[in-house]
């Protein structure tokens, strides 16, 4: 795929090229209204932030990062450091435990929440570094 600089604001040097995803990103984003009220979601991790934000990143990397598409990212250089996980439940027989639900924690922030798919998998967690995960369970339904 071939690299082109960003249009936008502010003028990129040669080694800060960015593919066509955070091309589009930005483009799309930078030229919105304000809108101080509104909030939008990161994919990954389904924490909300101020819209308003996006507006301020200056490069439709850092747009596609706060927003938790990152990883779609296709630009030189970038090969962010990420960890995933994914917890596998059990009962003690080994089969999987389909239907509970759980919440998922760094500390006091929950990064995750739902129920355990027919396979007794949580969803995927993404982090930009190592973190140690809390997996809380509830009862199944």
């Amino acid at each position: 795929m071939e690299q082109q600089g960003q249009e936008g604001t502010r003028e990129l040097m040669p080694d800060e090229e960015e593919c066509l995803c955070c091309r589009v990103t930005y483009s799309i984003y930078s030229t919105f209204p304000s809108m101080p009220s509104a909030m939008a979601p990161n994919v990954e991790t389904g924490e909300w932030f101020p819209f308003d934000r996006l507006r301020s990143y200056s490069s439709g990397y850092q747009m596609a990062e706060a927003l938790g598409y990152a990883w779609a990212c296709d630009c030189r250089e970038r090969t962010p450091k990420r960890y995933g996980e994914q917890f596998t439940l059990k009962d003690r027989a080994g089969k999987p435990r389909a239907a509970v639900r759980y919440r998922v924690r760094v500390g006091l922030r929950v990064l995750a929440q739902g129920v355990t798919d027919s396979q007794g998998r949580t969803q995927r967690i993404t982090t930009e570094d190592s973190r140690r995960l809390t997996l809380e369970i509830g009862g199944g339904t």
